[in-house]
């Protein structure tokens, strides 16, 4: 459940120089786009899932929050005309305890969703010439493009292109197999055996994004 809370917020301010990862949340026709990943899996699950993600990564040098999704977004949309639009509502979410309020955005282009948890490392970069602080935050920002291609340049696996309908059954582990037979939209780098199953991470942003724009029945 979700509660107001009406002190503005200034996400661009907010995690000005402060560790964070961004992305994209695009839906087209009824399907969102997500990514199959190599990287992030336990060491028990590896050779046998692939890592579901969104559409983002992790901050360079000297980008806003907004830049990082943006940036992201056309790298691993292998496309240049990825738009980023202002959401009508924006959600905070408190990691640390679960809790999501809807709050007022002040940014030029609101987000859809702020996540932040308390930093492990406060005081260690990801990787060097990157801010350090307490916290790490998430954004995802609505978006939309014309077309998506696998970017030579960029490691994502493959793009696949979800009916929102059918998000719980991947989050419950299907194969790929599954989920293209049950209409998702398939762009991949290489062949992936379809009996891979689809690994969603419990922290995965785009879990608490498809609990937002699509609630359960």
């Amino acid at each position: 459940m979700t509660e107001r809370f009406m002190q503005p917020l200034d996400v661009r301010a907010m995690t000005d120089h402060q560790p964070f990862c961004a992305g994209v949340v695009w839906v087209r026709d009824g399907k969102v786009a997500i990514t199959l990943n190599t990287d992030g899996i336990p060491e028990a699950l590896e050779g046998r899932v692939m890592r579901v993600g969104g559409v983002g990564g992790g901050q360079e040098p000297g980008e806003t929050i907004a830049e990082c999704a943006l940036r992201e977004a056309q790298e691993e949309l292998g496309n240049l005309n990825v738009r980023l639009l202002s959401s009508p509502v924006t959600f905070f979410h408190n990691m640390d305890t679960d809790e999501v309020v809807q709050v007022p955005c002040i940014d030029e282009t609101p987000p859809l969703l702020l996540q932040r948890k308390t930093n492990g490392n406060p005081d260690v970069p990801y990787k060097p010439g990157l801010p350090t602080g307490p916290y790490v935050y998430f954004g995802l920002y609505s978006a939309e493009t014309d077309e998506a291609r696998i970017n030579p340049e960029d490691d994502v696996a493959a793009i696949l292109f979800v009916p929102v309908e059918r998000w719980p059954i991947l989050e419950q582990g299907a194969t790929l197999g599954q989920m293209v037979e049950l209409g998702s939209e398939l762009l991949e780098r290489a062949p992936i055996p379809r009996e891979m199953r689809l690994w969603v991470p419990e922290n995965e942003s785009m879990r608490t994004v498809m609990r937002l724009l699509f609630p359960p029945d």
